[in-house]
């Protein structure tokens, strides 16, 4: 995502897809995506946006379910992915329930609030390979 002697700043985008399980109602899933969103922005990142689809289509309920969910994350300093991560870990460990798919570039990344050693080390790995640069 950053290379080289560039002496232009980069901004990375991160997107990250929240879900709650399969039964979760959308104002669970709504307040879920709030509290990580609030917890993203309290880093030093530059955003954190809820995209959006596009308006809903006629006599529809105002609900952007391809939005709903997703935030994307926008930061030029590399350093900060890795307090993202921990922004997450510490999210997730708010509910088994809960799980995240974070995206950087085309290098995806699935978590679940039950934390195990196989997924800290794929979680670590992941962000080593994009914090080494």
């Amino acid at each position: 995502m950053w290379g080289g002697d560039v002496m232009e700043e980069q901004t990375a985008t991160l997107c990250v897809q929240v879900a709650v399980g399969p039964d979760a109602e959308l104002a669970e899933v709504e307040k879920a995506t709030s509290q990580l969103r609030r917890e993203l922005l309290d880093l030093d990142v530059d955003a954190v946006e809820v995209p959006s689809a596009g308006e809903p289509p006629p006599d529809s309920r105002a609900v952007d379910v391809a939005a709903l969910g997703a935030l994307v994350v926008n930061f030029a300093d590399p350093q900060l992915l890795a307090a993202v991560m921990a922004a997450v870990r510490s999210w997730l460990a708010g509910s088994s329930r809960r799980s995240i798919k974070l995206q950087l570039g085309g290098d995806a990344l699935e978590l679940t609030g039950v934390s195990s050693a196989e997924q800290r080390r794929l979680a670590d790995e992941w962000l080593a390979r994009h914090t080494s640069r």
